[in-house]
């Protein structure tokens, strides 16, 4: 039996590229944390962007909620939001082998999951209203 935990994203965009990671275990994916009691969603893919990265960005507009098994095994129900960045630095926490912002044509080759590229899609329209 396997425990789905709640968790929130942000699909963060900086002058048109979009901010990916790489987990150790090889795996592309989008910055995202586990949601803690009390917190909006929109808080936590805020707080995580700025832990994990050290990007600050502004959380902009909820794109939708997903449901994957992630490069680990968990199981999640993940809070996803659109957000925009004024730097293009980052910073990586010791969670992550590599990442950074990258052209939209080299974020789709790189991203792991297949629902990670159906969300970039939808982020790009959120985006494109901005």
């Amino acid at each position: 039996m396997s425990r789905i935990g709640i968790s929130s994203g942000g699909v963060v965009f900086c002058e048109g590229k979009v901010l990916i990671v790489q987990y150790h275990e090889g795996g592309w994916t989008f910055p995202k944390g586990h949601i803690e009691p009390g917190e909006e969603p929109k808080d936590t893919a805020a707080r995580e962007v700025l832990e994990e990265t050290g990007v600050d960005a502004q959380v902009l507009e909820f794109i939708c909620e997903t449901h994957y098994t992630n490069s680990r095994g968990e199981e999640r129900n993940v809070h996803w939001y659109a957000m925009q960045a004024e730097t293009d630095e980052v910073a990586l926490e010791d969670t992550f082998s590599d990442g950074g912002f990258f052209d939209l044509e080299e974020a789709r080759a790189l991203l792991t999951f297949d629902q990670d590229m159906e969300l970039l899609e939808e982020a790009i329209l959120v985006m494109d209203a901005y």
